[in-house]
């Protein structure tokens, strides 16, 4: 249950603060006092949606916080499986919209994705808004109505599990079943790929190495000058001394005084090195030297392979990688295509048998549908007959497709009668703005019946007379054993509330701010009367008030 709901800096909220209490607790106020600024701060908390616009002007952030207790089950499983411990069965959930449109959600604390905030929300609180409205009447909904009623959803997810695996073969097959001329033409074409890439014989890492030789090929002259002109000044040549020779010479000068001090040592040490190396080198130079040849003859064949790599690469990948790839993608279609009647046979024998399996599903979770659509009908208009409407019946009617979907073999859908003698018609055609507030009102009754928190948004819209009381009296009876905060412009539903709050929009400043006050009984009066009488509150508005608020305590 809402035990507390503090808003800040929400449109044109400042500050507010709520004590929600048990019962039937109303909030009236003016048109464009901010009623659904309260609507749009709860489902915030519950992981709805926020833009930045939300933030009052001026403000770094907007925030809201509420605080649950009598936690349901459920819900602190889910929070104990995400390491948010819940103290004394309450739970705090806070959320931040900061100007930028950052939105940060916690619980107890703890950063939650709105995901999660979502996946508790309907066990916390059941909102009716407009949005309700269009999914009541909108019949591709009317299905998860039933099947949340039906609880249904063991049949359901072994029906969808068989689906998918029954979609997944028929596409399978598809990909099969191509005409022989087709299936010769791929086969045609994989087998001349196939061909030129293997005739290719190629290697990975390949290119590289051949765009290395014809880099040594194609500058030759440059390179074999340059490793003669090295190996002859480091270690041989006859019209200069050496390096090699010089070093030496030094080292052995240096041989014999080396161990008179430590800095002749060192140097020593490093001309002996330094002697080495240029050997080493030297002798690397002179393999290279004499390993080297032009062959114009090899330059030209290291050049029509690259060419050959290249008109591959066009074609199949952008390295030789990719092309070997393709190679080993396409000999794989190749065999299946060539074995494909086989496996063809074997998918459709696959596929008929799924096909039966999820026949029966279907139909299993149809059974259990048709049981329950006929107590979901009863029980909706039994709930309607409280309303004023004792000649409305509806009925879940279900049908069954000749085509398989997601959701099953039947589709449902809302139908009613309001009057005696009328065929059963689509929920969307009720006429009346009054009667389908009515209508709406029996369902979610029924459908909230897991929560303990229930909240409407003006369900009394189109609403007068007989038919206002009815409502009045549907919802004192939930809100012995919920707790039901109701947005009204209904002053029988006003005065028969256990709570009533009271919405103005003033002047904060240079700027406009709506506030929150809960009245007493001298107040409920005169706002009873404003509701009544608009405005200017005449005697008999505040006479007719104090007459509804005593006939309310009957109920």
């Amino acid at each position: 249950m809402l035990i507390h709901l503090s808003v800040k800096n929400v449109a044109v909220i400042k500050e507010l603060d709520i004590d929600m209490k048990n019962g039937v607790t109303v909030l009236t106020g003016e048109t464009g006092a901010g009623k659904s600024i309260i609507i749009d701060s709860v489902n915030m908390i519950l992981g709805e949606r926020a833009s930045k616009e939300i933030v009052r002007y001026g403000e770094d952030s907007a925030s809201v916080q509420a605080v649950f207790d009598n936690i349901p089950k459920n819900v602190t499983d889910a929070l104990c499986e995400n390491d948010i411990e819940t103290e004394d069965g309450e739970i705090i959930i806070s959320r931040r919209i900061t100007a930028e449109g950052k939105s940060t959600a916690r619980i107890n604390g703890c950063v939650v994705p709105l995901s999660f905030l979502r996946s508790i929300a309907s066990d916390l609180i059941n909102i009716h808004g407009q949005h309700d409205n269009q999914a009541l009447l909108t019949p591709s909904k009317h299905m998860a109505f039933l099947d949340d009623y039906a609880a249904d959803g063991a049949e359901l997810e072994k029906y969808r599990e068989i689906y998918k695996k029954t979609k997944a073969l028929k596409r399978e097959i598809e990909s099969l079943e191509v005409d022989e001329q087709t299936k010769q033409q791929r086969i045609d074409l994989l087998e001349y790929q196939i061909k030129e890439i293997a005739a290719a014989n190629l290697t990975s890492g390949e290119e590289e190495e051949l765009k290395e030789q014809r880099d040594i090929y194609a500058n030759f002259e440059k390179i074999n000058e340059a490793s003669e002109t090295a190996y002859d000044n480091l270690y041989g040549g006859e019209n200069a001394q050496s390096a090699y020779d010089g070093i030496s010479r030094a080292v052995s000068a240096l041989a014999e005084i080396a161990d008179y001090d430590p800095a002749l040592r060192s140097v020593y040490d490093a001309l002996s090195s330094a002697m080495y190396a240029v050997e080493d080198s030297s002798h690397e130079l002179k393999e290279f030297n004499d390993g080297i040849e032009y062959d114009e003859q090899t330059l030209n064949d290291i050049e029509a392979r690259l060419d050959l790599i290249s008109k591959l690469k066009r074609k199949y990948g952008k390295d030789i990688n990719e092309i070997l790839e393709y190679l080993n993608k396409a000999s794989a279609e190749l065999a299946a295509i060539k074995t494909s009647d086989e496996s063809l046979a074997e998918l459709n024998a696959e596929y008929q048998k799924s096909k039966e399996r999820l026949l029966a599903a279907g139909e299993e979770l149809s059974r259990v549908r048709t049981e329950k659509a006929k107590e979901l009908g009863a029980e909706i208009t039994r709930s309607i007959h409280e309303l004023n409407m004792e000649n409305a019946a509806l009925e879940v009617a279900l049908t069954n497709d000749s085509v398989f979907h997601e959701n099953g073999i039947n589709t449902a859908e809302f139908m009613i009668r309001t009057n005696p003698g009328e065929p059963m018609k689509p929920l969307a055609k009720i006429a009346s703005g009054g009667e389908l507030s009515r209508v709406i009102l029996a369902i979610k009754s029924i459908f909230a019946d897991g929560v303990d928190t229930m909240i409407f948004d003006e369900i009394d819209t189109g609403v007068s007379g007989a038919a206002a009381m009815k409502i009045t009296q549907k919802l004192v009876k939930i809100g012995r054993n919920k707790q039901v905060i109701c947005i009204t412009h209904l002053p029988q539903l006003a005065a028969a509330a256990d709570t009533h709050y009271l919405i103005v929009k003033g002047i904060d400043g240079d700027m406009a701010s709506t506030t929150l006050r809960e009245l007493d009984a001298a107040e409920r009066e005169r706002e009873l009367a404003r509701i009544i009488d608009g405005s200017e509150i005449s005697e008999i508005a505040l006479s007719h008030a104090k007459q509804m608020l005593e006939n309310a305590k009957k109920l």
